[in-house]
């Protein structure tokens, strides 16, 4: 299924860029529930960074626990699933950057408007998902209680994904 934002521009025959479709999915909705709809999408992907950093820690899990498991595995088939293993993980790496790339765009659009935000706004999503590496799962969390995560609540106004 093709949606507008994986065409090509018509104009230049290139996929749009990640800020160019965000952009416009910005720009096309009503002035009112924008700053709601961006704070949502803002912890929409911050759930899909939760995601991958599950999957990545089951990865590890799997590769060094579970590959040993495996009946009369020839050695050169363990290395194999170990080196395959490589490959997803670094591609899941790559997914992480790229959405904490969308979340740092995001908070921007977030930050210009915050003046034009009324001070009573309410938003539709008061929590957030988020890997717990110690439990080793995904967890929810309030973002109005800080501290319930060491991430949380990233704060969708300033979210730099650049910080250290």
């Amino acid at each position: 299924m093709s949606t507008t934002h994986d065409r090509p521009d018509a104009a230049s025959g290139t996929p749009p860029t990640l800020e160019s479709s965000l952009r416009s999915f910005a720009q096309g909705l009503p002035a009112a529930e924008r700053a709601d709809t961006l704070h949502g999408l803002f912890y929409g992907f911050y759930a899909r960074v939760a995601i991958v950093d599950r999957t990545t820690h089951e990865l590890a899990r799997w590769t060094t626990d579970d590959v040993a498991d495996i009946d009369d595995l020839p050695p050169a088939l363990a290395d194999a699933l170990r080196d395959n293993a490589l490959h997803v993980g670094r591609e899941l790496f790559a997914t992480r950057i790229q959405t904490m790339t969308a979340m740092g765009y995001v908070s921007r659009q977030l930050a210009e408007m915050r003046a034009a935000i009324p001070a009573d706004q309410t938003y539709t999503v008061d929590r957030a998902v988020a890997f717990d590496d110690e439990r080793g799962e995904v967890r929810v969390y309030p973002l109005d209680a800080p501290g319930g995560h060491p991430d949380l609540p990233y704060d969708p106004f300033a979210y730099d994904p650049n910080a250290v």
